[in-house]
């Protein structure tokens, strides 16, 4: 005969209700344990964020020789306020080739707060004083009143632009002269306002060897293009004439005195 065991297991042995309060009681620790983590995990991104450390801590700029890093810096809307984290290098590129002072920009930056900006200055092609304010132009055709930071030291070495006093029409004369052919450019010494009856909105380029070429200021681009100006062509064969006056489609010459 089979021995009866000591005991019998019953399912109901175990309270029920006791169950619950362990299951309950086990959340709670758990939940306890989550928010703690939670709570640590807050208390070192607070502490990350109000220390030194989540900001920019040194910033390297290169390719620069007439624009100070000061300048730059500024340009850049970067500070010691700054959160590298936060950083778009993208925006900073973008940031500075709106100056006009910059035609090209690459940004770095790495998780110790250090900044990268290297850059390539805008070309100038003339430049102009106005109310004891110094303005330049920039290869890409931009009109820029110089301030500190921009450390010009070579402007006599190309065109000056004089007679005006209204900024608009230098600016729009800035846009055209831009867009001249280069080998025209490098031969402009001087670039002179020159009204003349029925042609209020006009320039005088002045060459190194004293020629002239008188043109619209609306229409310099396409005036001097090389398919309605072969310059070169013209100086080597027009070489007795001193004055290139353009009125509309038509081109009048002068001979030289």
């Amino acid at each position: 005969m089979d021995k009866k065991p000591d005991f019998l297991f019953n399912e109901y042995d175990r309270s029920p209700s006791r169950e619950l309060i362990e299951k309950s009681r086990r959340r709670r620790k758990r939940r306890k344990r989550r928010l703690m983590l939670i709570g640590i995990i807050l208390l070192v991104i607070l502490g990350y964020i109000v220390s030194p450390l989540s900001k920019v801590m040194s910033i390297h700029v290169t390719g620069n020789s007439q624009l100070s890093k000061d300048l730059i810096v500024k340009e850049s809307g970067i500070t010691n306020h700054t959160y590298h984290l936060l950083l778009s290098n993208d925006t900073i590129k973008k940031k500075l080739k709106k100056t006009g002072l910059v035609t090209k920009a690459y940004v770095t930056h790495n998780i110790l707060g250090g900044v990268s900006i290297e850059i390539q200055e805008a070309g100038l092609v003339a430049y102009m004083e106005l109310n004891d304010k110094t303005y330049v132009v920039t290869e890409e055709g931009k009109l820029i009143e110089v301030v500190e930071g921009m450390n010009y030291t070579s402007l006599k070495q190309i065109p000056k632009i004089s007679g005006f006093n209204d900024l608009k029409a230098v600016e729009e004369l800035a846009g055209q002269y831009a867009s001249v052919p280069v080998t025209i450019r490098n031969a402009v010494s001087d670039i002179v306002y020159y009204p003349e009856k029925g042609y209020d909105e006009r320039v005088a380029l002045i060459l190194d060897d004293g020629k002239k070429l008188i043109v619209d200021i609306e229409d310099m681009k396409d005036t001097l293009s090389p398919s309605r100006f072969n310059y070169s062509a013209y100086m080597q064969s027009k070489s007795d004439i001193c004055v290139f006056s353009f009125e509309g489609r038509n081109l009048y010459m002068t001979k030289c005195e």
